[in-house]
């Protein structure tokens, strides 16, 4: 299966398509017609230089005649109003530290990374309040997967889940197990805990998510539960699970209890052990965790299923709030003087606008005002997507280039759409602005510069701010050969979906976070019924998304929020045909099984070359990454052992490869139902090439599944 790059586009022709070559060919064939007596055709001959000298000019010519279709497309282009894609900011959150007391954050508080020489400090700006409280959330310690018989196995994993992460934190919960997160704060707070939970990975149907909090019991498992009833005079529940038990990435917060004590998860070296967990045990690979005192709070998953199921958490955030390099103005920007003339045209001295992610409300941040008068008097202008007939307080925007158009409606003789600034009239606009695209994707703690508030003031009773996490999803403005590429499809589309091309391009357009897209037609059995693999109805008249983020090379099976699926659905449904139901969903996962034998000079480089191709067999079959040249596999594209030979071949002064050859395992979805009945195109046995239905993505079994070995021959 190959994807062209340049499908859609109408590539336009060459108005004259001879080389060089072609030219001097030309011109000594000439020769004998016209200049008979002249026998040299040698290149020394000074006739054969002057022809080459006047094919090489003409050359040029010919280049910038072939210019003229590039230019004509172009001005095409700008004329419907197609542009570039602006930059969009980058991201991160940040973690603030309060000094003393309780510190609320106002949204649009902004933090810097350090200014270097010649180059201007990088500033983020906060989408949400936030209520800093003093105590810091330092330790995360996990327990279990526990089956209910012995001691539960314990392991710290504050890095990846509060610290500077590599990758998104996936556990496994086999079926019928138990696990726990346990959340360690330095002191005990006094007002609520407000917890962000950021998931890859949402918890599937069969595990259940309980918050509960350390009591003195050393038994961390039965910890009292963190009431979910109103209780207190505000009449305030104790627990707000925003996450819906871990399904959804949200807002946690726990209100702390009278009776939530200090507990130490392991004895202290030189401490008494009675405080601290006595049903634990620290395997040997695991990292302890620390002995001081924390006040715990805990998430208890059991899996009810009767399969194994994957929580990933990306983030758990404590007093920090969502930024971008998305900036505000402080004040209105004045933009200038109304002229009374129609289809007046103002331009932002910032832009591109920054785009919210709500769909109702894109560019919500933008308000244009209107004045008259000493001191003038401001009334708002509304913005619209097109100029309506008759007057209206109402104006045009390019959000990529910056430019707000008013009407020509005529008051007297009562022709035009949108009213029109009166002459002298002062018109001023506040919006928000992409200040920078992917030179922000800075690294963790690197934002660690305090700035302003909203109202231009400082930020007092905070001592630090960082975001412990890289931020990411910063771009540049789209490259113009990606433009002209994609103006055809926009073209056709016109911003309404028919076929599933359109709803593939759609999907893309509708958020950032989205790679793969691929739109699952109407299918039916032999039989007349529609199909229903996978749970995903096929019958006529449904329209199947399947759509795939990027959540970086950690997450081997990345899978799309809850958030994500409802944004895309919104943005479909505004543009689908109206007797389409749309559905969005994530991807069906079929793992590939390898089994390969290599065959190496000497017997120590069999455990290195041995993990070595184990790696590139995970990153070959990583959704997004992996692939023919690293750039990802498409829903439904099948997996050749010929590709995948060429990726895990050992150089040659190691080995080489004797044998390779794959097959599918049970795809997650399938559960415990039998394959053969629940997944078209079974294959049991290893073969030479996996085929795969059109809805499933390719992704690498567990490690543990691959077979492969490495025998010894000498050289």
């Amino acid at each position: 299966m190959t994807f062209d790059a340049q499908r859609g586009r109408i590539l336009p022709p060459d108005l004259d398509d001879r080389t060089w070559q072609d030219l001097v060919d030309e011109m000594r064939a000439l020769i004998p017609r016209y200049a008979p007596g002249w026998t040299d055709h040698n290149p020394s001959d000074l006739g054969i230089t002057l022809l080459e000298l006047f094919a090489w000019l003409a050359e040029g010519v010919v280049y910038r005649l072939n210019q003229v279709p590039d230019k004509n497309y172009i001005a095409f282009l700008n004329l419907l109003g197609i542009t570039r894609d602006p930059p969009t900011p980058a991201r991160t959150f940040l973690t603030f530290v309060s000094g003393a007391g309780p510190v609320d954050v106002a949204a649009g508080s902004q933090a810097s990374t350090v200014a270097r020489e010649g180059q201007p400090p990088i500033v983020f700006e906060t989408d949400a309040d936030v209520h800093v409280l003093p105590q810091q959330l330092d330790t995360v310690v996990r327990l279990g997967p526990f089956s209910g018989a012995g001691l539960v196995p314990c392991a710290d994993v504050t890095t990846p889940l509060v610290g500077p992460p590599a990758a998104a934190a996936l556990f496994s919960l086999p079926a019928g197990q138990t696990a726990q997160f346990c959340l360690g704060f330095d002191t005990a707070p006094t007002e609520p805990l407000l917890l962000l939970v950021r998931l890859v990975r949402p918890a599937p149907p069969g595990v259940t998510a309980t918050w509960t909090y350390s009591t003195g019991s050393t038994e961390p498992l039965v910890w009292q539960v963190v009431p979910t009833q109103a209780t207190g005079p505000d009449a305030r529940p104790a627990l707000v699970d925003g996450t819906a038990g871990l399904t959804r990435n949200g807002v946690v917060v726990v209100t702390p209890q009278p009776d939530w004590v200090a507990q130490r998860a392991v004895a202290a070296p030189n401490g008494p052990a009675s405080t601290a967990w006595t049903t634990v045990t620290v395997p040997a690979a695991a990292r302890a965790p620390r002995s001081d005192p924390r006040f715990w709070v805990g998430v208890k998953l059991v899996n009810t299923g009767a399969a194994a199921a994957d929580v990933g958490v990306e983030r758990l955030l404590f007093n920090a709030a969502p930024a971008s390099t998305a900036l505000s103005l402080r004040t209105p920007e004045v933009l200038g003087t109304g002229t009374g003339e129609p289809f007046q045209t103002l331009q932002l001295s910032r832009r591109p606008l920054y785009r919210r992610p709500d769909l109702r409300a894109p560019y919500g941040d933008l308000a244009v005002e209107v004045g008259r008068g000493a001191p003038p008097t401001w009334q708002v202008w509304a913005r619209v997507d097109d100029l309506p007939a008759g007057p209206g307080n109402v104006y045009l925007v390019n959000p990529v280039t910056g430019e707000i158009t008013f009407g020509d409606h005529d008051p007297q003789s009562r022709k035009g759409s949108g009213s029109v600034p009166a002459a002298g009239s002062s018109i001023r606009a506040r919006y928000r602005y992409v200040a920078q695209g992917a030179a922000a994707n800075v690294a963790a703690g690197q934002v660690v510069v305090l700035g302003a508030a909203p109202n231009g003031g400082g930020l007092p009773g905070l001592t630090g701010v960082s975001n412990l996490a890289a931020a990411g999803e910063g771009t540049d403005e789209e490259p113009v050969e990606d433009t002209l590429r994609r103006a055809p499809e926009q073209l056709k589309i016109r911003d309404r979906a028919i076929t599933a091309e359109d709803y593939e391009f759609l999907a893309r357009e509708a958020s950032n976070e989205v790679v793969i897209t691929r739109c699952l037609t109407p299918k039916v059995a032999s039989d007349g019924t529609p199909w229903s693999y996978a749970a995903i109805i096929r019958a006529p008249g449904t329209v199947n998304v399947v759509v795939v983020p990027d959540q970086g090379p950690g997450v081997s099976r990345p899978a799309p929020t809850p958030e994500l699926l409802a944004d895309v659905l919104a943005y479909l449904d505004q543009r689908r045909d109206v007797g389409a139901h749309v559905q969005v969903t994530g991807p069906r996962y079929c793992p590939i099984i390898v089994s390969t034998e290599i065959v190496v000079w000497r017997d120590e480089f069999k455990d290195p070359v041995r993990s070595q191709t184990l790696d590139r067999i995970t990153t070959f079959l990583h959704p997004i990454r992996g692939g023919a040249g690293g750039v990802g596999w498409q829903v439904g594209q099948p997996v050749f052992s010929s590709d995948l030979f060429q990726a895990i071949m050992p150089a040659a002064d190691l080995g080489y490869i004797s044998s390779l050859q794959i097959k599918p395992g049970v795809p997650p979805y399938v559960g415990n139902a039998d394959p053969t009945v629940t997944r078209p195109f079974w294959q049991p046995n290893f073969a030479a090439s996996v085929r795969l239905t059109d809805y499933e993505l390719v992704c690498a079994a567990d490690r543990g599944a691959h077979t492969v070995t490495a025998i010894t021959q000498a050289l």
